[in-house]
């Protein structure tokens, strides 16, 4: 058994962090929303119109594909809305070099979060080493730039608790920013109230953990906060916003 996969035992068995403490009024649900819109099909009106949905509630930031990195910066300049892209998405099965690339292509763009999509197989072969190196090649790269990274995990596709807990060390050790459940487009669906509180007690207070793919009501929001959630990544922004179920979409 490999020192990572020791520390990840040593976690399941004997680190558990009490979710409780992570309970706390949830006055303003928008503030944890990276309101997204990541369709293959998505036209620039669609973003601008995302851009101002962002800031008129104030959200945490808007998640879009890189080829709309310029225009969202520019919609969103001057505010606290950040701008957020994905990296190596959906499949997280492309070079790390293609990866890195994409990351300083964006930082140069003005995006200021990353979030970058682990590479599954590598996970389920056990190549941690090759996952590891990678997420901190990247997580090298945002933080030379004081950008925030954050690890996609598919947890749904990794499925088993151990690939999990691992995947979440790994990431953790790696120096990223968060951990984040989906991508939101894996058959097995998104984000999972259990994986969030794993994710949590993994991870403790030095990572953030964001919750993405099928949170579409209000209600959703606060189970995966109050699970260990610290940012949500949703389609359904606004109806969320507004105390309404969001049907479809990310």
């Amino acid at each position: 058994m490999s020192s990572i996969q020791e520390r990840a035992k040593y976690i399941l068995n004997t680190f558990k962090i009490d979710v409780q403490q992570f309970e706390k009024p949830i006055e303003n649900i928008a503030s944890y929303l990276d309101h997204t819109q990541l369709a293959s099909d998505a036209t620039p009106e669609i973003i601008k119109k995302l851009c101002q949905e962002a800031l008129k509630y104030k959200f945490a930031s808007v998640c879009v594909n890189g080829c709309y990195a310029d225009l969202a910066v520019e919609q969103l300049k001057g505010s606290d809305v950040k701008t957020c892209c994905v990296i190596g998405f959906p499949l997280g099965s492309m070079t790390t070099a293609a990866k890195v690339f994409e990351t300083k292509d964006l930082i140069a763009r003005g995006v200021q979060e990353i979030d970058m999509v682990i590479n599954m197989g590598w996970m389920k072969a056990g190549m941690y080493r090759e996952v590891f190196e990678e997420i901190q090649q990247i997580a090298n790269v945002c933080h030379e730039q004081h950008r925030v990274l954050k690890v996609i995990i598919e947890a749904t596709c990794l499925e088993q608790e151990q690939l999990i807990i691992d995947a979440c060390i790994l990431s953790q050790s790696a120096s990223a920013d968060f951990v984040k459940t989906s991508t939101g487009t894996h058959k097995n669906g998104g984000a999972k109230v259990e994986h969030v509180k794993l994710m949590r007690e993994v991870v403790g207070k030095s990572c953030g953990v964001k919750a993405a793919g099928g949170v579409r009501s209000a209600e959703d929001c606060v189970m995966m906060i109050k699970a260990g959630a610290s940012r949500i990544g949703t389609s359904g922004g606004v109806k969320i916003a507004e105390g309404a179920m969001h049907e479809g979409g990310y």
